[in-house]
């Protein structure tokens, strides 16, 4: 259940802009249209524009969520994510400027530092904003949360050592770019499970569904080429997609304690539902 009414205007303000943003992003991205692509400093195949704007969904749909809702204090979780991220890929590309076989880069590192301090200081700024929202996060939920985020780290550090691990061919710096993603979502979900509100739980799993739709449909046509280790996989990834968004998909929209609502405003149903129901219940 959510507020519609409350949370620092500040933020909220900010947030629906920069999420219009990305969703224009994520479009491009999935059209595979150039503007869009053009964006991507190296080579890639279609598969990674794809990868890339299920990563900005992912992105934008908590943000969304945050900016409707008000629920400032689920900003840290993101905010820290994005800042070992984006913070990662300065230090990166920074490391490729002046390399003669790399394309014109330092607009990106320009980019991304400015985009690894901006979290920062929003996770600064978040973390004396109290929840609206006390209740608590499902143990299924918490539990899968440090098991994604034992995963994502193998994937990250896998991917910085350009391990062939992705279900298609990486280009060496897209390897490491990706890792650094997975390396940023580790740390979404790893303060999730560490501070387990169920605020902290609604954007981390709103956005994988979005990750999720994004990336599914695309994976099970991939199944028609691939073959060897990248039909292996294939496989093991789906697998991940499809437990995550029924993971998601349940406490999002099924279970009667955790399932979003709008409107709600009365505290004292918040917190009968989580000493009342059975999912809360095995906290």
């Amino acid at each position: 259940m959510t507020h519609l009414t409350r949370g620092p205007v500040l933020v909220r303000v900010a947030l629906i802009p920069a999420t219009l943003v990305l969703f224009v992003l994520v479009s491009g991205f999935l059209a595979q249209v150039p503007w869009a692509t053009g964006l991507w400093p190296w080579s890639a195949k279609p598969l990674s524009y794809i990868f890339i704007g299920s990563i900005l969904a992912a992105i934008a749909v908590p943000m969304l969520w945050i900016s409707l809702t008000g629920e400032a204090a689920a900003v840290r979780a993101g905010a820290l994510d994005l800042t070992v991220m984006y913070g990662g890929m300065f230090v990166y590309v920074l490391t490729l400027i002046g390399n003669p076989h790399e394309p014109r880069l330092w607009p990106y590192a320009l980019a991304f530092g400015l985009a690894a301090a901006g979290s920062a200081g929003a996770f600064l700024f978040a973390r004396q904003i109290p929840w609206v929202d006390a209740r608590p996060m499902p143990r299924p939920v918490r539990l899968s949360f440090g098991a994604f985020a034992m995963i994502l780290i193998g994937a990250g550090v896998a991917l910085l050592l350009h391990a062939s691990i992705f279900p298609w061919r990486l280009g060496p710096e897209t390897s490491v770019m990706f890792g650094l993603v997975f390396l940023g979502a580790a740390t979404y979900f790893i303060y999730g499970a560490l501070d387990p509100h169920w605020g902290n739980a609604v954007g981390q799993l709103a956005g994988f569904l979005a990750y999720d739709l994004v990336l599914l449909a695309p994976f099970f046509e991939h199944f028609n080429t691939a073959e060897g280790g990248s039909l292996v996989s294939l496989i093991i990834y789906i697998a991940f997609l499809v437990y995550s968004g029924t993971l998601a998909s349940y406490y999002l929209f099924a279970s009667k304690a955790t399932r979003i609502r709008l409107a709600l405003n009365d505290s004292d149903l918040l917190q009968a539902l989580a000493a009342g129901d059975p999912d809360m219940q095995r906290l």
